[in-house]
């Protein structure tokens, strides 16, 4: 599986690369390691979609029982990412009901489902009561209780499905923590939701997944109220790296960001700030600066933008000398901007 990278130099790109994945019989694509899938009910002939999700996607793969509403056209896309000892899912579904019951229970799975979705949830946990979420906040789904959960609106849901052994040591009272307990409020929160949807969004060795597994966990046990989080696991600096690079990469041309705007955006101090980059054997202004000349590269290899001035392209995030850009690109391309800018012209002409 290719995932988890902190970087945000994917704004820099012009384009995409293709995928490498293959197509299933089933309508499911799966990556060449058999750890990325993809599905849609698209894919389905259409008089066969409602019983598939049921049956293979729903009591099968997720050992719900689905019940799709009937006056609404099914919808239902998803894209998976497995890692060790969980897997984390990002789609798009029509309103439904999801239902864990005593039959799908005899299964022993006593895994727990963190999701959030576009419009919340409203969910019965029989003994404990009724339950729900606002907008776009998580809940709390224990596999080895009976549940039952609508959906209004998913437009984009996200869930994480990870092994309850994970959490036992480090989160007292777990079985207590209420279904509704995490928001989009609390630091911790935020981060944990933004390292995910960063995960699903970038692709990066395999080889990195345990990694993944091991921050995600951290940011889990802080955000169940386990941990502190300003005992800076390596789960929450991964994450509160991340949220910076995606900052700074959708930022370059600010000619205001600094140490000083992260430390202010982010909560956290200057000094914290240096010592993520300084872990990674980098500095806060370095990175900055590799992330605008890799901008301005992509700029000048983007054939729509040949007629753009380098000088210009180079103001824009902010290379107010040139000399100074001149002098570091050649460092950084081991070529002028010119030679670049002259290279992708042979190639246009070509």
């Amino acid at each position: 599986m290719r995932i988890l990278s902190v970087s945000g130099q994917a704004n820099t790109n012009c384009g995409q690369a293709p995928s490498n994945s293959r197509r299933s019989s089933t309508g499911s694509t799966m990556a060449s390691a058999d750890r990325v899938a993809t599905f849609s009910a698209d894919d389905i002939p259409e008089d066969h979609r409602d019983e598939f999700i049921r049956d293979f996607y729903g009591r099968i793969q997720m050992r719900l029982d689905i019940t799709p509403r009937a006056d609404v056209p099914l919808k239902f896309s998803a894209r998976t990412l497995l890692l060790p000892e969980m897997s984390l899912t990002k789609g798009s579904v029509s309103p439904m009901i999801w239902e864990r019951n005593s039959e799908l229970m005899a299964d022993g799975n006593d895994d727990i489902i963190l999701s959030w979705n576009k419009g919340g949830y409203r969910l019965t946990m029989p003994g404990r009561g009724d339950f729900s979420t606002d907008p776009g906040t998580a809940a709390i789904f224990p596999m080895d209780r009976r549940y039952s959960v609508v959906s209004e609106d998913s437009q984009w849901t996200m869930a994480l499905q990870f092994k309850r052994s994970l959490l036992v040591p480090l989160v007292k009272n777990l079985d207590d923590v209420r279904p509704d307990t995490l928001g989009r409020t609390l630091p911790a929160h935020r981060l944990l939701f933004d390292y995910l949807w960063s995960l699903l969004h970038i692709e990066e060795p395999e080889t990195l997944a345990p990694l993944a597994s091991r921050h995600i966990t951290d940011l889990l046990a802080v955000s169940f109220g386990g941990m502190e989080a300003h005992t800076h696991p390596p789960g929450v600096r991964a994450a509160r790296l991340a949220a910076i690079k995606q900052h700074i990469a959708r930022n370059l041309t600010d000619p205001g960001l600094n140490a000083g705007q992260i430390s202010r955006k982010f909560g956290i101090s200057e000094r914290y700030v240096r010592q993520l980059f300084a872990g990674e054997g980098t500095s806060f202004s370095d990175y900055v600066n590799g992330e605008r000349l890799a901008y301005v590269h992509s700029c000048l290899t983007d054939r729509r933008q040949l007629l753009r001035r380098i000088a210009d392209i180079a103001f824009e995030v902010g290379f107010n000398e040139p000399s100074t850009f001149y002098r570091q690109f050649r460092l950084r391309y081991g070529m002028t901007p010119t030679e670049v800018r002259a290279l992708t012209e042979k190639g246009d002409s070509g």
